[in-house]
C-alpha cells in the first residue's frame, strides 16, 4: 500500500464488532491492483475489537476517539483520509473478492465520473442490492446505492459537507440524493462487489429507518411524507397505483428527466381501477406475504447479537 498518495481510502468505522472486524479488514487488505489505504475509526469500543486489530496494526491507519454516532464518525474520518476517493466499508461487511475495488476504480478513468456504484450481495448471495437510475428519479424510489459499494470523490464529500448527522439511519441516502441533485455524474458496476450483512443499526431499527427515508424523499420531492411513502410503495415495492395517486403525481412539477422515467415506468402499468380483480388479489396476497416475510426476518435480526446474515 502507498500511504503517501493512496488513490482510495477504505474507511471502516466500528464500535464493538470483535466477531467480524477482522473479516472486514482482511477483505480490504486483500485488494489487488489499486493503491489504497485502510483507515479504521474506533468509537471507543468496550469489547475486544481493538485487541483484534493488533494483528493488522502495521497494515492500517487507526484512530480511536469519541463520536456521536456512525455518521459523525464517518464525517470525522473523512477529514483524516488521504485518498482521492472514499469507500466506507462497515465493520462486518466485506469485499467479495480481491478485485472488487479494482472493478469500481476502473470506472473512475472517465474524467467526468464523480462516483461509482456497484451491487451488494445479501443473505448469503440470495438477494442482490443493485444501484438505481443514479438520476433524480431515484428521489421517487429510495436508496440510489448500497453505500458499502459506493465509491465517491473526497472532493464531493467536502463540497457537500459530508453526512447530515441529524439523520441517524439514512444520512447516506440524503448524501447520495444531494450528489445527484448537484449534478455529479455516476457510473454503475453491475457485478456485486461487497457482501452487506443484515442486522446492523438500520435493519435492527427498520421502522425508524423507513420513516427517516420517507422524510428524506419528501424533502427532495418537495412533497408531504404521505406522497413520498406512496411513491416508494409504487415505484420500489411494486404496489398497483390508484387514479388518485396519478392525479397527485401529474399535478406536481418535475424535471424533464423525472418525467421521462415516470412515463417509461407507467407505460406498461395498469392502475388499480382498471386492473382485473384476480390480478389485484394476487398482488395483494404477494404484498402481504412479502411483508410477513420481512417482519419475520427483521424480528430475527433484532435478537441476533451481531450482524451475521
Amino acid at each position: 500500500m502507498n500511504y503517501k498518495k493512496p488513490v482510495v481510502s477504505i474507511i471502516t468505522v466500528v464500535r464493538n464488532a470483535e466477531d467480524t472486524i477482522l473479516r472486514t479488514i482482511h477483505s480490504a487488505l486483500s485488494q489487488k491492483n489499486v493503491s489504497f489505504e485502510v483507515f479504521v475509526w474506533d468509537g471507543l469500543s468496550t469489547d475486544r475489537t481493538v485487541e483484534k486489530l493488533e494483528s493488522v496494526k502495521d497494515q492500517i491507519r487507526f484512530y480511536s476517539g469519541k463520536d456521536s454516532g456512525v455518521y459523525d464518525a464517518m464525517n470525522q474520518s473523512l477529514a483524516l483520509a488521504k485518498g482521492e476517493w472514499i469507500l466506507f466499508l462497515n465493520a462486518d461487511d466485506y469485499f467479495l473478492d480481491e478485485h472488487a475495488l479494482e472493478k469500481l476504480v476502473s470506472k473512475t478513468y472517465d474524467k467526468k465520473c464523480d462516483y461509482v456504484c456497484g451491487s451488494a450481495s445479501m443473505l448469503f448471495g440470495l438477494k442482490v442490492w443493485r444501484p438505481k437510475t443514479l438520476t433524480d428519479f431515484d428521489f421517487f424510489i429510495g436508496n440510489p446505492s448500497n453505500h458499502q459499494a459506493y465509491l465517491c470523490k473526497k472532493t464531493v464529500y467536502s463540497k457537500l459537507g459530508g453526512f447530515d448527522i441529524r439523520y441517524r439511519y439514512s444520512a447516506d441516502v440524503d448524501f447520495m440524493f444531494r450528489v445527484i441533485k448537484n449534478g455529479y455524474q455516476g457510473q454503475i458496476v453491475k457485478e456485486s462487489v461487497v457482501h452487506y450483512s443484515l442486522g446492523g443499526l438500520s435493519t435492527k431499527n427498520v421502522g425508524r429507518g423507513v420513516t427517516e427515508l420517507e422524510e428524506i424523499m419528501a424533502k427532495f420531492l418537495n412533497s408531504d411524507v404521505e406522497f413520498a411513502r406512496e411513491c416508494r410503495l409504487v415505484f420500489h415495492e411494486g404496489k398497483i397505483h390508484s387514479q388518485r395517486f396519478i392525479e397527485k403525481l401529474t399535478s406536481l412539477r418535475w424535471t424533464d428527466s423525472q418525467w421521462k422515467q415516470i412515463v417509461s415506468f407507467f407505460g406498461s402499468k395498469h392502475n388499480l381501477e382498471s386492473t382485473p380483480f384476480f390480478l389485484r388479489a394476487v398482488s395483494a396476497i404477494r404484498t402481504w406475504l412479502l411483508n410477513v416475510l420481512k417482519a419475520i426476518i427483521f424480528q430475527i435480526l433484532r435478537i441476533l447479537p451481531n450482524r451475521v446474515l
